[in-house]
Parts: C-alpha cells; sequence; structure tokens
C-alpha cells in the first residue's frame, strides 16, 4: 500500500529528550514503532568561544516496521515533517536509521537467531 499519510503517537521515556513513537498509515494501520532522539547543543555560554554553530538534530531510530523498501523514501519525507511538528518544526535535521537486514549477518549468526526463535 502507498504511504499518503502518517499519524504520529509519541509518549517520554524515563531518559531525558527520548521518546517512543508509533506511526500509523492513512488508514490507522501499524507502520513503525522508533525511538525518537533529540540532539539539544549545550547553551552558548558552556561553549568555546571558537566552537562551531550548531542546530538541535533528530535521530530516529525505526525499531519495527512494516514499510515496504520500494517506500522509504516516502516514509521518510512524510515521517520527518510528522515528527518535526511534534516540536514545533524547531528542528531542522532528522536522521532516521533501521536495523540491519538478517542477509548482512554471517551465516553462523543468521543460524543463531534462527535457531533462537
Amino acid at each position: 500500500m502507498e504511504i499518503i499519510n502518517l499519524s504520529v503517537k509519541m509518549m517520554a521515556t524515563l531518559w531525558e529528550n527520548t521518546y517512543r513513537a508509533i506511526l500509523t498509515n492513512q488508514d490507522g494501520d501499524y507502520t513503525a514503532a522508533a525511538r525518537v532522539i533529540i540532539n539539544v547543543p549545550l547553551p552558548p555560554e558552556l561553549m568555546p568561544d571558537d566552537a562551531p554553530h550548531v542546530e538541535a538534530e533528530m535521530t530516529v531510530l525505526i525499531e519495527d516496521s512494516l514499510i515496504d523498501p520500494n517506500q522509504i523514501i516516502s516514509f521518510e519525507t512524510i515521517a520527518a515533517a510528522k515528527l518535526r511538528a511534534q516540536f514545533n518544526y524547531e528542528i531542522i535535521n532528522v536522521y532516521f536509521y533501521y536495523p540491519s537486514p538478517i542477509s548482512t549477518l554471517s551465516t553462523e549468526e543468521q543460524d543463531e537467531i534462527k535457531n533462537s526463535l
């Protein structure tokens, strides 16, 4: 199914600036679960005079998903906008990370995972 829109439900965690997010598609069906980490720069008074200027950024760790690999660009475009909206668009940079597919593991590691299921 083509991803046309996403809804985001976020909740705080026990870590500062870290959230859990559940993303659902336009039909209300589960699409992904993510950990959202907001990296906030130090206040200017704590920085050296020659420190570069940096902006807050968002790291999105996709922990589980039903995303078709052909829909990654569409998913990230919509998800980034929806997640940025949760923070009043104050965060410009959003970085997505995904778990490695099992095919990237060695044969021994694949066998170990399959045997543990």
